[in-house]
C-alpha cells in the first residue's frame, strides 16, 4: 500500500494500527524519491481534526529531518524541511475556509466575511425557522396543517421546530442534501399513492423486522432448552412456544412484503 501509485486508495484499519504512519511514509517517499520528486506544498493533507493536522506535520518533520541525517547533501530535502511550515496539512474545515478566502471573488461573496460562533449561528436559524413557519402558518395549506398536527406538541412550536432541524442536519450528512431530499419526497408520493410497500425504505424495514424476528426466535429457543432440562421450569414451555410462533408469524410477514 506503502508504494501503491497513481490510483485512488481507501484504508479501513482501527485506531491505532498505523493508518499515519503508512500515510506518513508515503508523503516521505513521494518528496525524496524518484528522479523528478515533488514538492512538500504540491500536496493536500487533510485531517478532520487541528490535533491530527498538527501531529501530522511533526511527524512529517521529524521524518525529513531523519532523512536529512543519512543525506545532509541533498538540496531538495533542505528544501522540503524549509516547506513543511507552509505545506497544506490541515483540516477540511481549514482548507475550505481557505479555498472560499483566496477565490471569494468568484463566489460573489464578501471578502470580509468570517466564520460565525455557534452562539451566532444558533441564533440565525432560531430566527429563519420562526421567519418560515409564521409565512407558512399564513399560506394555511393543507399538508403544513398536516404536518403540524402530526408532529406539534401542544401550543408550542418546539416539536415542529425538532423535527425540521433534525432532518436538515441529517441531509447535511449527503453529499447533495437537496438531491436526497428530492428523493424522499417522492417515496412519500408512492406512500400517498398507496405503493408504500414498494419503496426503498419499507423494504428495508421488513429486512430489518425479519432478521430481529429470527434473533428473538432463536433466544426462545434457547429459553425453551433450559425448560426442558432436568428440574428445568418446564411450566414457562407453553409460553414460551407461543411466543415463538407470534415471533415467527411477524418474520413470515415481514419476508413475504419484500
Amino acid at each position: 500500500m506503502i508504494e501503491s501509485r497513481n490510483r485512488n486508495l481507501l484504508v479501513s484499519a482501527a485506531a491505532g494500527s498505523g493508518k499515519t504512519a503508512v500515510l506518513v511514509e508515503r508523503i516521505i517517499r513521494m518528496i525524496s524519491q524518484g528522479d523528478n520528486p515533488l514538492d512538500i506544498d504540491q500536496l493536500l493533507v487533510m485531517t478532520f481534526t487541528n490535533a491530527a493536522a498538527a501531529e501530522m506535520r511533526e511527524r512529517i518533520g521529524e521524518a525529513v529531518e531523519e532523512k536529512l541525517k543519512e543525506h545532509p547533501e541533498d538540496e531538495h530535502l533542505w528544501l522540503q524541511a524549509a516547506l513543511i511550515p507552509q505545506a497544506q496539512i490541515t483540516t477540511i474545515d481549514s482548507f475550505c475556509l481557505n479555498l472560499i478566502r483566496n477565490h471569494y471573488n468568484s463566489l460573489d461573496i464578501d471578502p470580509a466575511f468570517r466564520v460565525g460562533d455557534e452562539g451566532e449561528l444558533s441564533l440565525l436559524r432560531n430566527d429563519v425557522m420562526g421567519g418560515m413557519l409564521e409565512a407558512c402558518y399564513e399560506e394555511n395549506r393543507p399538508e403544513f396543517a398536516r404536518f403540524v398536527e402530526q408532529f406539534g406538541r401542544g401550543k408550542s412550536d418546539k416539536g415542529i421546530e425538532d423535527v425540521i432541524f433534525q432532518l436538515w442536519e441529517f441531509s447535511q450528512s449527503h453529499p447533495w442534501p437537496m438531491e436526497w431530499l428530492a428523493k424522499c419526497r417522492m417515496e412519500l408520493y408512492k406512500e400517498e399513492l398507496g405503493e408504500i410497500e414498494e419503496s426503498a425504505w419499507m423494504k428495508f424495514l421488513m429486512r430489518d423486522v425479519a432478521a430481529q424476528m429470527e434473533e428473538l426466535a432463536g433466544q426462545v429457543e434457547e429459553a425453551l432448552l433450559v425448560c426442558r432440562e432436568e428440574k428445568g421450569p418446564l411450566a414457562y414451555e407453553p409460553m414460551l412456544m407461543s411466543d415463538k410462533a407470534k415471533l415467527e408469524a411477524v418474520k413470515r410477514g415481514a419476508l413475504g412484503k419484500f
